[in-house]
């Protein structure tokens, strides 16, 4: 009977050795298991942030070209009229410079309705630059080509769509005289949009 219950203890020990020997077995498979998908996980987050780099250096190429598209604009506006064939438009105009005075600095203006245009010269064609900046910048500046106040009745959305969200936008003019002559830019006149 000795022999029997030494014999039964001894199989329930070496079936327990085993049965923990396989649980060890899954632990360390288990451990494994995770360790490489945290490895996995921090190349992904690594990857994520490389990409967002990437996307953010790409969205500060495409701000540049926007803006050198926007200074191409403007001088493509500039030499408009150079364009119809007339060999002395584009020279100075025997007057150096011109007045905007009307609208007057700071007034209010519709973004339905253009405003009235007067200048210190008698001229009706003119070069209307419009800002989002006083300072009349290439990249924040667009320039149109008016040739009446119909002209910018027509032109005027184009203006307000400029402006965007912003209720404030500047204007200057180059008038253009009788002889197709272009004068320097006119002082700058801050409108509220409403």
């Amino acid at each position: 009977m000795k022999r029997l219950l030494y014999a039964t203890l001894a199989s329930f020990l070496l079936l327990s050795s085993l049965h923990a020997e396989t649980t060890c077995e899954a632990v360390s498979t288990v451990n494994t298991s995770i360790e490489s998908l945290n490895s996995t996980v921090e190349n992904q987050q690594a990857l994520v942030s490389k990409l967002s780099d990437d996307i953010g250096i790409m969205a500060d190429r495409i701000g540049d070209m926007a803006d050198k598209i926007v200074v191409t604009e403007k001088l493509l506006a500039d030499t408009l009229i150079v364009l119809t064939g007339n060999a002395d438009l584009g020279s100075s105009s025997s007057t150096t410079g011109v007045a905007l005075t009307k609208p007057l600095d700071g007034s209010t203006v519709s973004k339905n309705t253009a405003p009235t245009i007067e200048m210190s010269t008698s001229s009706t064609k003119y070069l209307l630059y419009a800002s989002t900046e006083p300072t009349f910048g290439d990249a924040t500046t667009i320039s149109l080509y008016i040739e009446s106040s119909a002209g910018l009745s027509t032109s005027w959305q184009q203006v307000v769509n400029f402006a965007g969200n912003s209720s404030t936008i500047y204007i200057a003019v180059k008038s253009i005289d009788t002889n197709n002559k272009i004068s320097s830019l006119s002082n700058g006149v801050k409108l509220t949009l409403q």
